[in-house]
Formats: structure tokens, C-alpha cells, sequence
């Protein structure tokens, strides 16, 4: 499980960092808006927090320190939906109604959740494998399942919304990529955080872990069809943050599977997951030098510099006009 903590830590790290550089580089315009996915990032980084922090709790330890995270779980996925809601609809009245309304009784729930966490889940089981939740299936658990329902089904419909009547090309295919990526964070968290931990928590992870997505099209509406307005050095930071981050999950993905498959099915130890950590950091720092040697060595083997050193070799040819005789110009070529 140390590689899927570590790559959950990524994801909240990438979300918190997307936030902030939204929000700090976006426009006057568009800050109200960048504020609320900010507020997505945050809460998603909650989720992934809480789930980590859940799974952490061992046998013999206090028991309340994991009903609490568990409690949070499920709250966070509510107000990230709302943020991501208010970032959508901000911009018109109808959507702002919208936000508060949804947001006050999120609001109300969770303070039930948190005051009386009994009547959401009837027990929490503490296992040396597996953290997991007996739920006690009544009418709090049920209105749960209908909050989600209804912020899922309300972020479709302003995203569907936006894109049938923005006039512009730029709006509409960033609508259409917010969708695709906020439908596969939607199918993965409703699959296996509302349907499989009834009798699996071995794949809780998959839910926050699939936030990814929603971010990741966040990140590629910004940076392909301009759908806030970032400052250019905004802009170029959020592109490194893109593509380091992209690395280091992939990389950690293949050697996770790499590692597994030479060794039979033993994990790596934290030691060994760190320093591939670190070690992919030290190669993306050294790729333009990398680079830079390679387009060298092309270079010599393709004799590129010596054509230039025999062009810059020929002797300096300037035109000099001498002056019109009969309206024509006469030019004498001087070496």
C-alpha cells in the first residue's frame, strides 16, 4: 500500500497546487470562479487526507481516531462537488442560488454526521489488512446517497448547459473536457465508494485517486482553450507543474507493476519507493541538459557544424549602388 499512498499524496499536492495557482493568477474577472476550485481542490485534498488518515488507525489503537476520517470521507466528496458547482455557475444568478442552497444543506448534514456519527455507520472494524466501515443502512445513510445524486447530476447539467450555449468554440470544447474528466472521477467514485465499500474497503482508494481526472482536465481547458485568464508566468508554472507531476505518477505506476512482477508479488519497501521518488525528480531537473547533450552529439555525428562552419568560411558580398543613369540602378558587387 506504500505506493498508493504515495501517489495519493501526489494527487492532493497537484490538487492544492492547482488551486492555488488558479486563484492567484487568475484575472479580476474570473477570481470569484477561481476561488470556488479552489475550494474543490482543497476539499478533495481532504478526501484524500482522510482516507489515508482512516487506513493509518492499527489494531489496539484509539478508536475514534478513525471514525472521524471516515466521517470526513464522505463529507469531503460532497463539498468538492459543490465547489466544482460553484466554478461552473457563479457567473449567473441562478447558478450562485443554486451553490448556496446546496452548500447550506451539505452544510446541515454534515454537522448531523459529525454530532451524531452513529447515526450514519453502525460500526467501524479495525484490521491489520483492511480499515473498513459497517454502515447502519437508515434514513441519514439515504440522504447521503441523494445528495450525491443530485451534485452529480447538477454538475452534468451546468457543464452540458455551459457548453449548448456558449457561442464560443474555446468555451465549448473546455466544457466538453471538464465533462469527460468529471464523468470518470463520478463513475469511479460512485462505483467504489458507494457501491463496492458496502462489502470491499480494500479499493477505497480508487475514489479519491480518480479526482485525478477532474484535475487533469482542469488543467488541460486551461492550458488548451484559455477558459480562465492566467497570466503567462501562471501559465508556464502551471505547465511544469503539469508535466512534473505526470511523470512522477507514471513513472511510480511502472515501477510499482515492474517491481511486482520481477518479485513475485512482494511490495517494495518505503525506502526503496522513495528513493525512486527522488530519483525521478533529479531526472526531470536534468532533462534539458540531457537534451542539450543529445541535440550535441547529433550535431557532430551529422556534420551540421561543419556546413555552417564552411558557410560562415565565404567571404562578406555587399551590394553597393553606385548610382541611376537613365532610371536604372547600377550595382557593382564588392568583395
Amino acid at each position: 500500500m506504500q505506493i498508493v499512498n504515495i501517489l495519493l499524496i501526489i494527487v492532493a499536492v497537484l490538487a492544492v497546487v492547482a488551486g492555488v495557482t488558479t486563484f492567484l493568477g487568475a484575472a479580476k474577472g474570473d477570481r470569484a470562479r477561481s476561488a470556488w476550485f479552489f475550494l474543490a481542490t482543497v476539499f478533495a485534498a481532504l478526501w484524500i487526507m482522510s482516507v489515508l488518515l482512516f487506513q493509518s488507525v492499527r489494531p489496539g489503537g484509539d478508536i475514534d481516531l478513525a471514525v472521524y476520517p471516515a466521517c470526513s470521507c464522505y463529507i469531503s466528496v460532497l463539498f468538492t462537488d459543490v465547489a466544482l458547482l460553484g466554478y461552473i455557475t457563479w457567473q449567473k444568478k441562478s447558478g450562485r442560488i443554486i451553490t448556496l442552497a446546496i452548500t447550506a444543506l451539505n452544510v446541515v448534514f454534515s454537522l448531523v454526521v459529525l454530532i451524531k456519527p452513529e447515526l450514519f455507520q453502525s460500526d467501524v472494524v479495525i484490521t491489520e489488512s483492511v480499515n473498513s466501515i459497517v454502515f447502519n443502512v437508515g434514513p441519514i445513510y439515504f440522504t447521503y446517497i441523494i445528495l450525491a445524486c443530485i451534485l452529480t447530476t447538477a454538475v452534468f447539467s451546468a457543464l452540458l448547459q455551459q457548453k449548448n450555449k456558449s457561442k464560443s468554440p474555446r468555451i465549448k470544447n473546455g466544457s466538453v473536457v471538464l465533462l469527460v474528466g468529471f464523468a470518470i472521477s463520478s463513475l469511479v467514485t460512485l462505483v467504489v465508494d458507494l457501491i463496492i465499500t458496502f462489502w470491499d474497503w480494500s479499493y477505497s482508494w480508487l475514489g479519491p485517486l480518480a479526482i485525478s481526472a477532474t484535475i487533469i482536465a482542469f488543467y488541460y481547458s486551461i492550458l488548451r482553450y484559455r477558459v480562465l485568464k492566467l497570466g503567462s508566468r501562471w501559465l508556464r508554472f502551471l505547465s511544469l507543474v503539469v508535466i512534473v507531476a505526470s511523470v512522477a505518477i507514471v513513472y511510480m505506476m511502472v515501477f510499482y507493476v515492474v517491481f511486482l512482477a520481477m518479485f513475485r508479488g512482494s511490495n517494495p519497501s518505503t525506502e526503496v519507493i522513495v528513493l525512486n521518488f527522488i530519483m525521478v525528480f533529479f531526472f526531470i531537473l536534468l532533462m534539458p541538459a540531457i537534451n542539450g547533450t543529445i541535440s550535441f552529439m547529433s550535431s557532430l555525428i551529422s556534420g551540421d557544424s561543419g556546413k555552417n562552419d564552411a558557410v560562415d568560411s565565404k567571404p562578406n558580398v555587399r551590394d553597393e549602388t553606385l548610382g541611376d543613369q537613365k532610371g536604372q540602378t547600377i550595382i557593382r558587387k564588392k568583395v
